[in-house]
């Protein structure tokens, strides 16, 4: 029997390598979507604890650091998208104090409440990276998370389904029963 060549050989396990990755990847982003928000404490820039708690609408929950230089740019931009829809913004600096928030507030402009967390938030929601920006619906349940940079076609997508979601009417079947359709006042189709 012929033996196959090193190159062979190796090509194989570079391929089994990163198909294992894929699935690891894979399977931990399906894993964080629709799994119940972790309870955790906030803190305002006078240093009250505030637990979280979210109003009946779809919630950005996005993680800032003062060490990321592109984390500015993101919440400006998140929150210029929060002026189209309906949805609440909650930042939160992890690992910040108040002089760091109000230099961020200050560069952009910003009139909106930036919280400060801990650096245990990043365990506790399952993240590494900054800007990280998590989609909470209305039953405290994450949606869609975003890590590093967060493409705002996909955030404006993501508000708009989850939110037609959660609105739809629902008409009633012969059986009682009712089900999502497609309606307008008292027509549906």
């Amino acid at each position: 029997m012929k033996k196959l060549p090193f190159s062979i050989h190796l090509f194989f396990w570079i391929l089994l390598i990163l198909l294992g990755m894929f699935l690891t990847n894979s399977s931990r982003s399906q894993a964080s979507a629709w799994r119940d928000v972790p309870s955790f404490n906030l803190y305002s820039l006078a240093g009250q604890k505030i637990p979280f708690s979210i109003k009946d609408q779809m919630v950005v929950v996005l993680f800032l650091s003062p060490e990321c230089f592109s984390c500015d740019r993101e919440l400006f931009t998140v929150q210029q998208l929060q002026k189209n829809l309906q949805f609440q913004l909650i930042p939160i600096c992890v690992g910040c104090d108040w002089r760091e928030v109000k230099r961020i507030l200050e560069s952009l402009n910003l009139d909106l409440q930036v919280y400060m967390g801990s650096n245990d938030l990043k365990a506790t929601w399952g993240f590494w990276e900054f800007p990280t920006a998590f989609l909470v619906n209305q039953n405290m349940k994450i949606v869609e998370k975003w890590q590093g940079k967060i493409v705002i076609e996909s955030l404006e997508k993501e508000i708009i389904n989850n939110t037609l979601a959660q609105t739809k009417p629902k008409r009633k079947k012969a059986d009682g029963s009712s089900s999502p359709s497609a309606c307008t006042g008292d027509v549906c189709y």
